[in-house]
């Protein structure tokens, strides 16, 4: 059986009560400003945060802006409605209507949101300490496939973003009276990543599949994993040692990949997505036990989507099945347009990013929700 979106009201009843009292927190609204403020709302208690900056690896999930500043890229989100939610309603490359889990994540641990790499000036680049954002929406593990640039055109993968994150450490260091003090910052920051899910879903299905063989999708998830496996040592090698990475969300319950009469999620897509979650364990701790000082925690992005599908209700939705803006064919939100009003009850604002709301119960999940994240949530890992 696959995931069903949709389901009928009785069932979604008996859902509430199987999962729990679920989650109705709305996304708060602009007066709740401080840290402070958003701890208070998000119940998180008086907590004691020594966090220094946070570095953000991705693709558009948590893309705040780096795409826009590449000359022949075609997947960027800077024209309304994008970021018709988002202070001034400017849209500044964020894949959504507003705040993403990022933006959220660093208020709640007192950070100003990480600034996209591609737009720092050179002095801005060697003077700030608080974290960077280097996601690049279409950011794929592997290097680009030709048939994806063709779509996305020029984007960062993980090893450019990688290389971006290097040519920081060096401007970083030279902040530092000594090299005691950079590694103690260094070992206190986090590092926020979310790629792989362009590695199962454009990249597999324009390329890989065809090298692969259809029926190989095993074989494929094992060279992405070994890669990003070997990414995430360069990571470490680089300085990182609190590292939270999240797997990847049912890429079958995508709006494009839902079935046309049922609206029931694609069990082949989900179950390849899967398949190549389940190496991320083993990975993960298998880095933590040969690389001395090393914390890696998952978080389960997986489940947070399949939650919301299940029992749209328990999460305050009331539409899973179609984007809260106007999209043409498999295109971006239609420029200029208005989207739907009740923006706060959408799971998608276009065909495959998700809405600010669904961002905020990301963040919030992750923060002290140990059920999605493993061995620790993420308050803990930055608290370890």
């Amino acid at each position: 059986m696959g995931i069903f979106i949709g389901a009928p009201l009785i069932l979604l009843f008996l859902q509430f009560f199987s999962l729990g009292s679920g989650d109705l927190l709305p996304v708060p609204q602009k007066d709740i400003i401080t840290t402070e403020d958003l701890r208070q709302y998000l119940s998180l208690g008086d907590i004691n945060i020594d966090l220094p900056a946070l570095y953000v690896f991705g693709e558009a999930f948590v893309d705040v802006g780096n795409n826009k500043f590449l000359k022949e890229n075609k997947s960027n989100f800077t024209f309304a409605p994008y970021g018709i939610d988002f202070g001034g309603g400017n849209a500044t490359g964020r894949a959504t209507n507003g705040r993403n889990v990022v933006d959220f994540i660093a208020q709640a641990l007192g950070l100003p949101s990480p600034p996209p790499v591609l737009g720092m000036s050179d002095v801005d680049r060697k003077k700030t300490l608080t974290g960077v954002n280097y996601g690049s929406a279409f950011g794929p593990i592997l290097a680009e496939a030709p048939k994806v640039q063709d779509i996305a055109g020029d984007v960062l993968t993980f090893d450019e973003q990688l290389a971006l994150f290097e040519n920081t450490t060096h401007d970083v260091k030279s902040q530092f009276n000594s090299t005691e003090s950079y590694a103690e910052y260094m070992s206190k920051a986090l590092f926020f990543i979310n790629m792989g899910s362009n590695d199962c879903g454009a990249q597999w299905q324009a390329y890989y599949k065809d090298q692969y063989g259809v029926n190989n999708f095993d074989k494929y998830a094992e060279f992405v994993s070994q890669k990003f496996a070997e990414q995430l040592e360069i990571l470490y090698k680089l300085g990182a040692r609190k590292i939270f990475v999240n797997n990847v969300c049912p890429m079958g319950c995508m709006l494009t990949s839902l079935q046309p009469s049922t609206k029931a999620c694609d069990d082949d897509s989900n179950n390849e997505v899967s398949t190549y979650n389940k190496l991320l364990p083993d990975l993960l701790k298998k880095l933590q036990s040969t690389l001395p000082g090393s914390k890696f925690v998952l978080g389960d992005l997986y489940t947070i989507f399949e939650d919301v599908f299940a029992s749209p209700s328990s999460f305050g939705f009331t539409n899973v099945t179609s984007s809260c803006c106007n999209t043409t064919e498999r295109n971006p939100c239609n420029k200029g347009e208005e989207p739907c009003k009740e923006r706060e009850k959408y799971v998608f604002f276009d065909l495959w990013h998700p809405t600010e709301s669904i961002h905020f119960l990301w963040a919030r999940r992750l923060l002290k929700d140990n059920s999605v994240c493993s061995p620790v949530n993420l308050i803990q890992l930055v608290q370890a």
